[in-house]
């Protein structure tokens, strides 16, 4: 009896002293356990939106099988779409400058017309940093320019390091025209004069802006229009496009079609709601067909929009696909337009010329206007819709990181992207004009991106970091 009951005292003090060693434990084990369930949560959340970045940037491209201006495929145009057209490359250098700015500029009769004279057939030359300004030295005179080193060192930067086929910036100052950036590269040195800021390419959804403007002020359109359709966000299925304006499965309000780009939404509120006349209109308005006064070799931006009785076509130019040409510079004075109250200025890239002996013999005076494409009402809205298109739309990947934290703090921004196929160059033509703004302080910015076809990075990448660069450095 008494070795049972020295087993039975054994064994109730072995379970004692387990019962202690686990009430030890279990603090323990309770710390390893939320630290894995915090560990695999986080792993789980930046999962989701490296898949969720990839699945926007790379899946549904290859789903797609349509040219267009979303996310979609190369699929490039005839050869004979886009002819040949010799223009300025700001950034490039030229050989004999120098002779031929003794040749104009060492007398003593300065002009506007000689200086036009040098550029129509040489490039400005942005080397030269001093008090704050680029200057170029011309025989006995020296330029002074209105680009904003920071700008213009980011734009360069940029192109550079991302080694873009080719790419093009332009920015201004949306309250005085000055323009702050004016770059364009090419990773192939001998087809550097197919990209400048100063040509027109295909613009594709930018041409959304001028359909939207007119669809806001002419039809009384607001962010909250609601638009039938059938099919998908992209693509060209004549069938649906050609289907009545209350016709279709889905729905998306005017403020997602503009932010989201959704081509079929647009070509039916051009066909069925703008018409010919009215898109043609506001074309012009926003100085497609007109001549800007710049003393840069700046092309002209065209349109021409068909009439009615090619419906379809009409459809899609207000959608961006057809008959429309663009440059940066004008790309860039559009988003200055909506935020500047539907003014549009006259811009200017030289703030004054200095002679030997230092005497201003020009100096730009006062703000020019251009036009006013827009009311400041609609100008309003549409940059409601601008903005959206960087909160909610496809430009949300350029501004906000995968952790999905807004990359610009106390800065507005918005824009329109626009990506179309295109020749000379050749490639994927990455578009996004926008704008950034504070209290005190503004910028309107248009970046090109030609791709070929590897994303490298695209438009709004790129004035992502030009808007960073400009505020912040």
């Amino acid at each position: 009896m008494d070795r049972i009951k020295d087993w039975k005292s054994y064994q109730h003090t072995l379970n004692r002293s387990k019962r202690k060693n686990s009430n030890i434990l279990r603090p323990l084990y309770i710390f390893i356990f939320i630290i894995a369930f915090l560990v695999i949560s986080i792993g789980g959340i930046k999962l989701f939106f490296f898949l969720k970045n990839y699945y926007a940037k790379s899946v549904l491209n290859k789903q797609q099988t349509f040219l267009g201006t979303g996310i979609r495929p190369i699929k490039f145009d005839g050869a004979g779409n886009n002819k040949k057209i010799k223009t300025l490359s700001a950034s490039s250098s030229t050989n004999g400058a120098a002779a031929l700015g003794k040749k104009y500029f060492n007398g003593h009769n300065f002009s506007i017309k000689s200086l036009q004279k040098y550029f129509a057939s040489h490039s400005p030359k942005f080397n030269t940093v001093k008090n704050g300004h680029y200057v170029q030295k011309l025989g006995k005179y020296t330029i002074i320019y209105t680009l904003d080193p920071a700008v213009q060192n980011e734009a360069k930067k940029v192109l550079t390091e991302y080694s873009v086929p080719f790419g093009a910036v332009a920015a201004v100052n949306p309250e005085t025209g000055a323009v702050l950036g004016l770059y364009s590269y090419a990773s192939n040195k001998s087809k550097k004069s197919e990209i400048s800021g100063l040509k027109a390419y295909r613009p594709g959804s930018l041409a959304k802006i001028v359909t939207a403007s007119a669809a806001i002020e002419s039809k009384g359109f607001y962010p909250g229009f609601n638009v039938c359709y059938n099919g998908g966000l992209y693509g060209t299925n004549k069938n649906y496009w050609i289907q009545n304006i209350n016709t279709g499965n889905n729905r998306i309000s005017f403020r997602l079609a503009f932010a989201k780009s959704c081509d079929i939404a647009f070509g039916k509120i051009a066909g069925y709601y703008v018409g010919q006349k009215l898109l043609q209109k506001y074309f012009d308005k926003y100085y497609f067909n007109r001549k800007i006064p710049f003393i840069l070799n700046l092309q002209d931006s065209t349109s021409k929009v068909p009439s009615a009785s090619e419906f379809y076509n009409l459809e899609l130019t207000g959608a961006g696909f057809k008959n429309a040409r663009v440059t940066p510079v004008l790309a860039a004075l559009m988003s200055a337009a909506v935020i500047n109250g539907g003014k549009m200025l006259d811009p200017y890239i030289i703030k004054e010329v200095i002679n030997s002996k230092g005497h201003i013999v020009y100096k730009h005076k006062g703000v020019r206007v251009l036009d006013n494409p827009i009311t400041p009402s609609t100008a309003a809205i549409l940059k409601e819709l601008m903005i959206s298109t960087v909160t909610k739309g496809i430009g949300r990947y350029d501004f906000y990181n995968t952790y999905n934290q807004y990359m610009l703090p106390g800065i507005i921004t918005g824009g329109k992207t626009g990506t179309i196929s295109g020749n000379h160059p050749t490639g994927l033509y990455q578009w996004f004009t926008g704008f950034g703004e504070t209290k005190n302080k503004k910028i309107a910015v248009s970046a090109l991106v030609v791709e070929k076809p590897v994303w490298r990075i695209e438009g709004g990448g790129v004035s992502e970091k030009i808007i960073y660069s400009y505020f912040f450095k």
